[in-house]
């Protein structure tokens, strides 16, 4: 995940945490990240490489888990 690092009042850039939804052949959708070097998307919660993967869409938000 990136993170834009911002302040506390409204007019300065915000705080934001950008990660990725990973679709799968099946229509299932995970949370996960994606390896630059190799391409291969993985899961966030196990990190275990997503074979079936046939896209992602990039998410932007406020809170981390």
């Amino acid at each position: 995940m990136t993170r834009y690092e911002g302040a506390s009042r409204l007019t300065d850039e915000l705080s934001v945490l950008a990660g990725l939804v990973v679709f799968s052949k099946d229509g299932r959708a995970q949370f996960g990240w994606r390896d630059l070097t190799t391409g291969r998307f993985h899961s966030e919660a196990d990190g275990d490489h997503i074979v079936d993967a046939v896209g992602a869409v990039e998410i932007h938000h406020e809170i981390e888990h």
